[in-house]
């Protein structure tokens, strides 16, 4: 029987109307009163919180209840009256996630489908024309929301001077299954997580402005399925309408599904009809959810099953390959991934591991490559276990390596830049998948982490100091495109990627710049497309 990861490992990665706003600010941010602002589609009044202003839970389209569930994102409509954003609770629908999310509140069960929010932090709702970050969250397309505390956006706002948004989208049944199968009319379906996720990007476009951003500097971060989704999005027709620029952590083309799996996937749904789906409850729905990916997707397998595909309609084909021909050719990009990525589900211990490795054998490595992979294990066996060496194996397939493909190819065309974080609080899982995101948001909350609480204790100074270090990269990037543009604490240099160094900033307690990092284990992958996963 092959091992189950439980659900706690689960991977962790229609247009509103188009107005002219203007914006009233109350002087919150400078400590006094309240924070408030009026957008076209009416008057907002948020939370004045340690010298920022902060916006929590405003739709950004209609509820997708009803005769909406399983239907494209649609506008959302004016209100009356001033609306109060301090819902810090909302969640997409999900069983909870007691080991990697970091939840709002103690509910074991979210079934609220009226989900489809965001939330804002701001020094100040004026007219400054910040640059603007919006964040992605991960959670294997199943699991995850805005409102984590990990995701917190004050110290990014604060330390950045920008506005940081994080958005909510639908996870899956809800947002992630392809029901043109059943029932023409919906076409398409298999990507209305997407579409939430763009959709809440062009109500940014339309209504920042009204939050002292500016429209014209979004920098899109996604982490992991948020990764997916927006390296999916460089994909689409005309990507630099919504983001001027993006931020893929642990995330690449590499695992949009193809059209193939997400016909598999539509295909485990064990229903008849659209309407069926429609008749159920939230809660039989996700226990259906768990039924089929526990027969279709047992262990790993499970954190792959939900996300966006190439449908050849909205993502119009492999992204490497469109990013290549300069189809993202006006978004610079910063990208990267972890050194032990894929031992994220292995944190159960050394049987956990074993197990994960001996379905990476069996399950994901290229058929393809059948002809070296004899070559390559011995090449990655140099040092290591066998089981280490499938790990490592498993995390340069779906992760380093493509992203460093994908950072080659759209080295042609725009400024981008390529990380490894490679921070170890434990020797036994090394720097599993989400690590880096405590430090990049400077909440320095390690859940999912195991030993990561622990290790930064007891090297607090630095590990804050890297976590500056990264704050100060990341918002420089979004800032001018450049992360060495703004340097206000003391770091490395970061030089753009190119194929002929393939420069690396390895993000660690002595952070580094190196060239082609465990380059001969990356060239074993030459000539292998990473086009989109495939495991129908």
């Amino acid at each position: 029987m092959p091992f189950k990861v439980p659900a706690a490992l689960a991977f962790a990665g229609a247009a509103l109307l188009i107005t002219s706003c203007t914006a009233a600010a109350t002087p919150a941010a400078n400590g006094r009163t309240g924070c408030g602002a009026t957008t076209s589609l009416g008057a907002i009044a948020g939370t004045a919180q340690n010298g920022l202003c902060v916006f929590r839970g405003i739709r950004y389209a209609a509820p997708p209840t009803g005769r909406l569930r399983f239907r494209p994102p649609q506008p959302v409509t004016r209100w009356r009256g001033t609306l109060k954003a301090t819902d810090d609770k909302a969640v997409c629908p999900q069983d909870r996630d007691t080991l990697s999310e970091d939840y709002p509140d103690g509910r074991t069960l979210f079934t609220d489908e009226d989900c489809l929010r965001l939330n804002v932090w701001t020094p100040a709702p004026d007219r400054r024309r910040r640059p603007v970050i919006v964040f992605v969250h991960g959670g294997a397309g199943r699991y995850g929301t805005a409102n984590e505390a990990r995701y917190d956006g004050a110290t990014l706002a604060a330390r950045g001077d920008a506005v940081v948004v994080s958005l909510n989208y639908r996870l899956g049944v809800l947002g992630w299954s392809e029901l043109g199968g059943l029932d023409p009319s919906y076409k398409g379906s298999g990507n209305n997580g997407l579409r939430d996720q763009m959709t809440a990007l062009r109500w940014v476009r339309d209504h920042i402005a009204d939050f002292g951003g500016d429209p014209a500097d979004v920098t899109a971060v996604g982490e992991s399925e948020g990764a997916f989704s927006l390296s999916a999005m460089l994909a689409t027709d005309h990507p630099e309408r919504l983001f001027r620029r993006v931020i893929l952590e642990s995330g690449s083309g590499a695992l949009v599904h193809s059209a193939a799996y997400e016909r598999k996937v539509a295909s485990d749904l064990p229903v008849k009809s659209v309407d069926a789906l429609r008749r159920m409850s939230t809660r039989q729905l996700l226990e259906l959810q768990n039924t089929v990916i526990d027969k279709s997707a047992p262990g790993i397998l499970g954190g792959t099953y939900f996300g966006p595909y190439i449908d050849g309609n909205l993502v119009r084909g492999p992204v490497i390959e469109r990013v290549a021909r300069g189809n993202a050719r006006g978004v610079d990009l910063l990208t990267g991934t972890n050194l032990d990525e894929m031992n994220f589900f292995g944190q159960l211990g050394p049987e956990a591991m074993a197990a994960i490795a001996r379905q990476y054998d069996a399950v994901f490595f290229p058929r393809e490559l059948a002809a070296r992979r004899k070559r390559m294990v011995a090449a990655y066996r140099k040092g290591r276990s066998a089981t280490d060496a499938a790990m490592a194996m498993f995390t340069d397939q779906g992760m380093r390596v493509p992203a460093a493909r994908l950072a080659q190819a759209q080295s042609r065309w725009r400024p981008t830049y390529l990380y490894e974080f490679g921070w170890r609080p434990t020797t036994e899982y090394g720097a599993v998948h989400t690590i880096e995101l405590p430090f990049v948001f400077g909440t320095l909350r390690f859940t999912g982490v195991l030993g990561g609480e622990k290790a930064f204790q007891a090297d607090r100074t630095r590990l804050t100091a890297l976590s500056d270090q990264m704050i100060d990269a990341w918002t420089s990037f979004a800032r001018t495109g450049d992360p060495n543009a703004r340097r206000t604490v003391r770091r490395p240099a970061w030089p753009a990627y190119r194929a002929s160094a393939r420069a690396t900033m390895m993000w660690n307690v002595g952070a580094k710049v190196e060239n082609d990092p465990r380059g001969r284990e990356r060239a074993l992958w030459d000539g292998y497309p990473f086009t989109a996963l495939d495991l129908a």
